[in-house]
């Protein structure tokens, strides 16, 4: 009876401590369930098959969300950033001139009265005639022959009048140099700019004499007619 007893208890644990074995995942049976689904019974399908379904659906939305609005809030933000870096620079730069805006325009103020120095230094009228005769003389001392001392039609500027000359003469190298260094002392402003000096009669027996084209200029100021501010407020108007 106790053996009896025994053996029964022994086959009542077995029996009530024994654990089930799970199978494991076949890919087989997985990819099987597939091939028999049942399309117009949604819930009769697999757990596996419905979870891999929900997966693949998530998968693709996401990739949806992905591809259309998300990439392109991406393209906006990147444009910002690039509309922001400029908008900085460009406040650095607006910035900058604002903390030296001051000394800018005491620059400006002492430009303006230098440069009106400047165009009050200049004669009021050309004078041409005198301006030919100095150039005259100053040829004769140079001992040059002129060809021709022709004045050419006057050039407005913006603030002043230029007033070209050009001279045609001939003689020597020296001869020529002292004639440039009369014509930058004379009283007038004049420059020198297109010149040309050739020698018709090449000789080796004689200093040979050269011709000499020279295009000057001198200057004289243009009135500026300052206006009424009534006058500048009925044109803006």
């Amino acid at each position: 009876m106790k053996l009896t007893r025994k053996k029964l208890r022994l086959k009542k644990q077995n029996s009530s401590g024994a654990k089930p074995v799970s199978p494991g995942f076949n890919f087989t049976d997985f990819r099987r369930s597939f091939e028999s689904l049942d399309t117009e019974n949604y819930g009769s399908w697999p757990v596996a098959v419905k979870v891999t379904v929900l997966v693949f659906i998530v998968a693709f939305i996401a990739a949806l969300a992905w591809a259309l609005p998300i990439s392109n809030k991406i393209d906006e933000i990147k444009a910002s950033e690039s509309e922001q870096q400029v908008l900085l620079d460009s406040y650095r730069k607006k910035e900058s001139r604002a903390r030296h805006l001051q000394a800018y325009k005491i620059q400006v103020a002492q430009m303006e009265i230098e440069f009106k120095t400047l165009l009050d230094q200049l004669p009021k009228e050309t004078r041409v005639s005198e301006l030919v005769e100095g150039i005259n003389m100053t040829g004769v001392g140079s001992n040059i022959r002129f060809q021709d001392i022709s004045v050419e039609p006057e050039i407005e500027n913006e603030f002043f009048i230029e007033q070209p000359i050009r001279i045609a003469a001939l003689g020597e190298y020296h001869q020529f140099g002292s004639f440039l260094s009369g014509l930058a002392a004379l009283p007038r402003i004049i420059t020198m700019h297109d010149f040309e000096v050739s020698n018709p009669q090449p000789t080796l027996e004689a200093i040979p004499e050269l011709n000499l084209v020279l295009q000057t200029k001198t200057y004289r100021s243009k009135e500026i007619v300052e206006k009424d501010p009534a006058d500048v407020a009925e044109e803006s108007n």
